[in-house]
């Protein structure tokens, strides 16, 4: 089932929501997925979400808890999990709660997110960035990251860098709900 078909209009921030069966039929090469994962790590990535954007207006930001960068038309992705950053399917994602969000980025951006996502290829997940970043958010955003070794929210965004998109934090410093509050995804 196609959850989505025809592609929104150009500069209005788009995105859908995927449920368990749903899949989109035309993705595109950078762009990207918010994923809810339900067991306990994603439980503790959306609580510290959630620590970082207290505001109720904040909280439908809060729901996802990893991302991943679209690099093909077929559905490939680059995303980083324990192994760290490898190459996935879209469809490998047909059974879990997500968003697709669709980016308004020319060709040439598209191109430099992917190049940059596939030069991380094999990096290793970076567990000290993370539990650094949960620290830090813990302590109201005191601790400096630094900026080595990935994260899903880390690669996506610096990937997004590439093709030109700005962010108000680090991509070190982000989590799912600040990528899901820059391109305006509400749950």
């Amino acid at each position: 089932m196609s959850a989505l078909d025809p592609l929104p209009a150009t500069g209005v921030p788009a995105y859908v929501h995927c449920g368990p069966g749903e899949s989109i039929s035309h993705p595109r090469p950078g762009d990207i997925i918010l994923v809810r994962h339900k067991g306990w790590l994603g439980l503790l990535i959306r609580s510290f979400g959630r620590m970082r954007h207290r505001a109720p207006a904040d909280r439908p930001y809060t729901y996802w808890s990893h991302a991943a960068l679209v690099i093909s038309h077929a559905g490939l992705m680059v995303e980083v999990n324990a192994r760290g950053v490898v190459i996935s399917q879209l469809r490998s994602y047909r059974d879990r709660d997500y968003h697709y969000v669709w980016l308004d980025l020319p060709d040439a951006g598209r191109k430099a997110a992917v190049q940059f996502a596939k030069s991380c290829l094999r990096q290793k997940y970076s567990l000290r960035n993370f539990l650094l970043l949960a620290a830090s958010i813990a302590l109201g955003d005191r601790i400096p990251i630094p900026d080595n070794g990935h994260g899903c929210v880390s690669l996506v965004a610096r990937a997004l860098q590439e093709a030109g998109i700005c962010f108000e934090r680090k991509p070190t410093d982000m989590t799912t709900a600040d990528l899901a509050k820059r391109f305006g995804v509400a749950a």
